[in-house]
């Protein structure tokens, strides 16, 4: 059921990685009708400030194994260890496999230990960890490594690409009899699919030479590629402020627990708009969340929560215990929110790192044509 209750999942290790390439949104003036009032208006309502940016041709893989190389090194994790790699992107390498036999293969996992892709946006760590804790509590794992990331992509897309900002991240989430409890609360709702979706580039409409360059006039008076990512705004508001608050107090009514006894809400980095009218629905605390990392990093996606985990309480979980609240929302619609306890735990922070050019299109076409060709 949605709601569910493991004992023996232990969160052990976090390391995040973003691009070292950083983008001012005072750099972005044009998106603002080179008007400095509504820009400031906007850094003050929406929280703009940087975000960090992948090279084009860089891809959620390469980020994320930037953070399991870390996570393997600075934990000493041997990799015959791990049981499942579950990889946590709406961005995979190839439509098909799954990113996650590369970094099985680049890092040489062992043939026992199972590779599968989860295909998920925001709320996709959250869902990504009730999945690991299902298998660690079940006992058909005793080793996860859970790898999430993303990065916007579209460089050609300007409306939006101005909230995002790019970053991969690995856990290590281990079975542990004595871990204590942690708590989840997973729902979803697909009448909202629409809201934030690629309407082009799957099997119901593959890119070809009739969608590759097609574009509508949206509702903003702004061309829209078809191929390019669309988000309706107002509705991912309206759906976030609605239905988060009070996930998370059902959340808390199934943990017997209380809001005061939480340390901290790590949420989904949507906006600080968004993410300040939740928590203030929600009844929390100025000191029980924050909407920084967004203004630093950009909304991260995938990678917002443990984003939000390596820059907010790197410090706190590594030193002691932390009481929080995990809570991703967004694309699906689909939406989750976990109580769990990160009890002195390995974090690298959010570490930058610079990603060198990354092979070409024209390359990488190049490489297939000789891979494939007689």
């Amino acid at each position: 059921m949605a709601k569910s209750s493991f004992t023996k999942m232990k969160f052990s290790g976090l390391s995040v990685t973003a691009p070292d390439y950083i983008r001012s949104i005072d750099d972005d003036l044009a998106l603002f009708d080179n008007n400095p009032v509504k820009l400031a208006r906007a850094k003050k309502l929406i929280g703009f400030g940087t975000r960090y940016r992948a090279p084009e041709g860089c891809t959620p893989t390469d980020l994320c194994r930037a953070a399991v190389r870390r996570l393997i090194d600075d934990m000493a994790i041997d990799v015959n260890s791990v049981d499942a790699l579950i990889l946590v992107t709406q961005k995979p390498d190839y439509s098909q496999p799954g990113s996650s036999y590369i970094i099985h293969r680049d890092f040489n996992f062992p043939k026992s230990c199972a590779a599968f892709d989860i295909n998920h946006g925001c709320p996709g760590f959250i869902y990504g960890l009730w999945v690991a804790g299902s298998l660690l509590e079940s006992g058909a794992c005793r080793k996860i490594m859970l790898v999430a990331g993303d990065y916007y992509g579209s460089y050609n897309e300007l409306r939006n690409q101005m909230l995002f900002g790019d970053a991969g991240s690995a856990a290590l989430l281990e079975y542990d009899p004595q871990a204590g409890p942690s708590h989840f609360n997973i729902q979803a709702d697909g009448h909202g699919f629409e809201a934030i979706i690629n309407p082009a580039g799957g099997a119901r409409l593959p890119i070809r030479a009739d969608v590759l360059d097609l574009e509508v006039i949206d509702k903003h008076g702004e061309a829209l590629r078809l191929v390019d990512g669309y988000i309706d705004g107002l509705e991912v508001f309206n759906f976030s402020v609605r239905e988060v608050p009070p996930n998370i107090a059902e959340l808390l009514e199934f943990a017997g627990a209380k809001l005061d006894e939480i340390d901290f809400v790590a949420f989904h980095q949507t906006s600080k708009q968004i993410v300040d009218r939740v928590a203030a629905k929600t009844g929390l605390r100025p000191e029980q969340y924050s909407t920084s990392t967004f203004s630093v990093y950009g909304n991260q996606s995938v990678a917002s929560v443990p984003g939000v985990i390596a820059h907010m309480l790197k410090d706190k979980v590594a030193r002691g215990r932390q009481k929080v609240i995990l809570s991703g929302y967004g694309i699906g619609a689909a939406w989750g929110s976990c109580l769990l306890d990160l009890d002195h735990i390995y974090c690298s922070g959010l570490v930058l790192e610079k990603f060198d050019r990354q092979p070409s299109r024209e390359e990488v076409i190049a490489y297939w044509i000789k891979k494939l060709g007689t």
